[in-house]
C-alpha cells in the first residue's frame, strides 16, 4: 500500500448535527477529494465515527454506498458508544470531539497529518501549498476560516460559490501570534512524528469540548514548536448548532453548557496524555473495505482523574501566561 503525503482526519456521525450534516459532509468530501486528486496530492481521509447511534446507518456505510470511488483513500474507525460514557466527565457533553480526532491521528499513515472538520473546504491558496509539498517538520500550520452564509447549505460547491465575497458571513478571524488561534479545530497540520511526540489533543480534561484545540496550541508553543499561518485559508458553511450560531450557550455555567465551560484554563496549562491516548489499546475489528470497529475495553480507558498530568504552561515572554489550574470535577 502506497503511503500518502497527507492524512486528513475528521470525526462525525449520522446524527443530523446542524440539520443537514450528511449533505454538507458529502459535498465537502467530494469537493476536497476532486481538487486534491486533480493536483496530484496523494492523500487519505480518516473518518472517526464516534459513538454512532444504533438506529441510524453508519457514515462509513453511507460513504461506501454514495462514493465508491473513494474506497482506496477512505478509512473509517467506528468507535463503540460505551467509550463516550466511560470517558466523559460532563453528562451534557455528548461528543468527545478531540479524543475522537486523536483516534485518527494515532492511526494516520502519512508523514503529515491534518485534523479538520467534516464541513470544511480547502481554498486554492491552501491547495497550492500542499501541491508544492515543502512542509517543514515541527511547525504547527494553521489556516484562517472564512464562514459562508447558512443559506448556501445544499448548494453544489464550486469555486464561484466559495470565492464570491457576497457569500461571506462576516470577516475571517485573524491569526494572531504566538498561538495563531481562532477556529483551531478546523485546521491543525503537523508532521505525524511530532503529533505523536506531543500525544495528540488533551485527554485529561474531559469536561469541555471548547478550547481543547486552543489548549493543543498552548502545549505546542510551550514545547518550543513554531506555529505559523500556512498561507491559505479554508471555507465553512454556517449551520444551526455551530459554535458561531450558539455562542450564548457557551457562556452559561459549565453544568448547563452542552459544549462545556468556555473559560477553563486552556491558555495557561499543558497536559501529558497517558501512553494509551487515541484509544491505542482498543481492540480493532476489521469490517472490510477500509472500515474498522473499535470494541470496548477498560484497558483503553485512562484514569477518571489524573491531575498530575496537568501543569502550568511555561512563560515564554510573549506566550501564554501561567495560571493555576483549578479542578472543575
Amino acid at each position: 500500500m502506497v503511503t500518502p503525503a497527507i492524512s486528513i482526519v475528521f470525526t462525525g456521525r449520522n446524527d443530523g448535527y446542524g440539520v443537514d450534516f450528511c449533505e454538507r459532509f458529502f459535498a465537502t468530501l467530494e469537493f476536497n477529494h476532486r481538487e486534491l486528486a486533480q493536483r496530484g496530492i496523494s492523500h487519505e481521509f480518516v473518518l472517526v465515527e464516534w459513538a454512532p447511534y444504533a438506529h441510524r446507518p453508519w457514515l462509513a456505510q453511507l460513504v461506501a454506498d454514495k462514493m465508491p470511488a473513494l474506497e482506496s483513500v477512505f478509512t473509517t474507525y467506528v468507535v463503540d458508544p460505551r467509550y463516550q460514557d466511560a470517558l466523559s466527565l460532563n453528562p451534557r457533553l455528548r461528543y468527545l470531539e478531540y479524543i475522537a480526532k486523536n483516534v485518527g491521528v494515532r492511526r494516520a499513515r502519512a508523514p503529515f497529518v491534518l485534523t479538520t472538520n467534516c464541513d470544511i473546504c480547502f481554498s486554492r491558496g491552501l491547495l497550492d501549498v500542499l501541491e508544492r509539498g515543502n512542509l517543514v517538520r515541527r511547525i504547527v500550520y494553521r489556516a484562517a476560516r472564512h464562514d459562508l452564509r447558512q443559506s448556501l447549505a445544499g448548494t453544489p460547491l464550486s469555486w464561484k460559490i466559495l470565492e464570491d465575497p457576497a457569500n461571506r458571513d462576516g470577516p475571517a478571524p485573524r491569526l494572531n501570534p504566538p498561538l495563531m488561534a481562532g477556529a483551531t479545530g478546523d485546521f491543525v497540520l503537523l508532521d505525524r512524528e511530532t503529533f505523536h511526540e506531543l500525544g495528540g489533543f488533551n485527554e485529561v480534561y474531559r469536561l469541555a469540548r471548547l478550547s481543547i484545540d486552543r489548549n493543543f496550541l498552548t502545549k505546542a508553543f510551550s514545547s518550543g514548536l513554531e506555529i505559523a499561518d500556512i498561507g491559505g485559508h479554508v471555507y465553512h458553511i454556517n449551520h444551526p448548532g455551530s459554535h458561531r450560531s450558539e455562542r450564548q450557550d457557551t457562556r452559561s455555567a459549565e453544568e448547563e453548557a452542552s459544549r462545556g465551560y468556555k473559560r477553563w484554563h486552556a491558555r495557561g496549562v499543558v497536559y501529558e496524555n497517558p501512553a494509551t491516548w487515541g484509544l491505542s489499546e482498543a481492540p480493532a475489528r476489521e469490517l472490510g473495505s477500509g472500515r474498522w470497529f473499535l470494541d470496548f475495553s477498560w484497558n483503553a480507558v485512562p484514569p477518571l482523574v489524573d491531575l498530575r498530568r496537568i501543569r502550568p504552561a511555561g512563560d515564554r515572554g510573549t506566550g501564554p501566561q501561567p495560571r493555576r489550574y483549578v479542578s472543575q470535577s
